[in-house]
């Protein structure tokens, strides 16, 4: 291959305003024989250049990062960038006679409100979940290509729906790594074993090489073979934190004895190895927490136009009877942080990759007995209603209530959680009821819960959907976070009655003229019936033609 091909990238980021300047990052993969890159860029007719620092050797190519620092100004920008080795500029291959070179993205003003984007779940399972998807896998990354060309294209904009996305905020499973355990893939003869076997298996060096392969293949298959999704990474600044997936199918829900083995500490190791590189783009990333060479967690803070965003780091640290671990001050102590800086109209945007408000996990429920089929126990136990992780869930609800009712007094703050993991679209709310404790308050807590999950990964099935439909019709119970605070949770219905929307989809999000966050999820209009339906229907249809729509709603 010509040392001028990128292998994976460009991954542009974004990490937030600092000293009157909006800091992105722009990192790529290169082959081994490059010894230096330059990033060339152009901002309001100025040109401008970066040298590419190597962050990391990986045998199979290397890792460059190079950042650009935008002024905050007045009026909208837009940056142009190229990657340069040996003075020429680097390529992709996005079709057999189109080479990708140049690329742009959206910079907004500095009292600008701005549109962002939400995905997650960008893969399968099972590959048998994905031999029977009859659509494009991509079909809702070109949707979103399509979206940020149309509006960048149509700059200047009088509404914001009609800007370009300011940043795109990737909320877990941005890979699926469960297929390390198939046949032929580095830990199939490891998973045969007996448990007690499984426990104390000593991991070779060999297979150690073989399982930090296997992320980096996934990666790279699951980042290169779409060229919608690889327009997005590069032209749509990113904000990801990870989910289970990206380390393997419900990791820090099972069992301690399983998860501190060797094997899976290996696993473990190569995830969070290509992780830190390939999402966070580094520890350097200036959102980070906790900007060391090996942190703890990897939970950000930033700032960015009308939204201060606090971003939960809920795997590194995970077990069955804690989620957080020493993230949580670092949460507690982001809130100070945002709140220190906080300006009126500022929304308040929580990210966790599990919902706070879904169904009703109950292990004692009738209802989630029945589709206990249908969730694996460490699915459950991934909740934060899951009953070892409640009060440590309150918590959280009674810091951001705190967080809230301290900025009341100056103006109405908003405060979303935003989540995928679960294959659906919903929203919901949490209401603080009237009590000793907040009689006089003007404006009680209200905190929205928005999920939009997945991007390419299909809702469940339609044995599932019935489970979920029965299950979600629980009466969501109050929640009492002590000191006479209740909150009341509550799931939105649609007019069927309906609180899911079980097509893949993606979120949007943004303040209207009329100063209401109004939410948009585009989605598919195809139908899943069942396995066997999907199937035939895969079969007669050669060049599936899917439509989608959008549901819009004001919070």
């Amino acid at each position: 291959m010509s040392s001028h091909n990128i292998v994976l990238g460009p991954l542009l980021g974004l990490e937030g305003e600092h000293e009157k300047a909006t800091i992105y990052s722009v990192c790529f993969l290169s082959e081994n024989d490059v010894g230096a890159a330059t990033l060339a860029y152009r901002i309001a007719k100025q040109s401008l250049r970066s040298e590419f620092t190597l962050i990391s050797s990986l045998g199979r190519g290397k890792f460059w990062r190079a950042e650009i620092a935008i002024p905050l100004t007045q009026l909208d920008q837009v940056c142009d960038y190229q990657i340069l080795i040996d003075a020429q500029p680097a390529s992709y291959t996005q079709t057999r006679n189109n080479l990708v070179t140049d690329w742009s993205f959206f910079c907004p003003a500095a009292k600008q409100q701005v549109q962002l984007a939400f995905a997650s779940c960008n893969g399968f399972s099972s590959d048998k979940v994905r031999t029977q998807h009859p659509a494009p896998i991509d079909y809702l990354w070109q949707r979103m290509q399509q979206q940020q060309a149309a509006h960048m294209a149509a700059m200047p904009y009088t509404e914001v729906v009609d800007a370009p996305y300011a940043a795109l905020i990737m909320g877990g499973d941005q890979i699926y790594a469960d297929a390390i355990f198939n046949e032929k893939q580095p830990l199939y003869a490891w998973s045969q074993k007996p448990l007690k076997d499984q426990l104390t298996a000593p991991v070779s060096d060999t297979l150690r090489q073989r399982i930090d392969n296997f992320y980096f293949d996934t990666y790279l298959r699951s980042w290169t073979q779409s060229s919608a999704l690889r327009y997005c990474l590069a032209s749509i600044p990113s904000i990801m934190m990870w989910d289970d997936h990206d380390i393997i199918d419900g990791w820090g829900s099972q069992p301690y004895r399983l998860e501190t083995s060797p094997t899976y500490q290996a696993m473990f190791d190569s995830a969070k190895k290509y992780f830190t590189l390939f999402q966070l783009r580094g520890t350097n990333n200036r959102a980070l927490q906790q900007r060391t060479a090996a942190p703890a967690h990897f939970g950000m803070t930033l700032n960015f136009r009308d939204y201060g965003l606090l971003v939960m780091d809920n795997r590194s640290q995970r077990t069955l009877h804690n989620i957080m671990g020493s993230g949580k001050q670092d949460f507690i102590q982001g809130l100070a942080d945002l709140q220190a800086d906080w300006q009126a109209g500022h929304k308040l945007l929580i990210l966790s990759g599990v919902p706070f408000l879904y169904r009703h996990f109950s292990e004692s429920d009738h209802n989630i007995r029945l589709s206990i089929q249908f969730d694996a126990y460490d699915d459950m136990a991934d909740h934060w209603r899951f009953s070892t992780h409640y009060d440590e869930m309150c918590s959280i609800l009674q810091r951001l209530l705190q967080f809230q009712a301290e900025l009341q007094t100056q103006a109405q703050t908003k405060v979303f959680i935003i989540s995928g993991d679960v294959h659906v679209a919903a929203s919901g709310t949490y209401r603080e009821q009237p009590g000793p404790s907040n009689q006089s308050q003007v404006n009680p807590g209200n905190i929205v819960q928005l999920i939009s999950s997945g991007i390419v990964h299909p809702p469940p099935l339609s044995m599932e959907q019935s489970a979920i439909r029965l299950a979600s019709s629980v009466t969501q119970p109050d929640i009492d976070l002590g000191g006479g605070c209740v909150l009341s949770a509550t799931l939105r219905k649609d007019a069927a009655g309906n609180r899911f929307l079980l097509h893949r989809n993606y979120a949007c999000m943004h303040e209207g003229s009329d100063h209401k966050v109004w939410v948009n999820w585009h989605y598919e209009t195809i139908d899943f019936p069942n396995a066997n339906d999907l199937t035939a229907r895969a079969q007669k249809l050669d060049s599936p033609t899917l439509g989608y729509q959008v549901l819009g709603l004001p919070y």
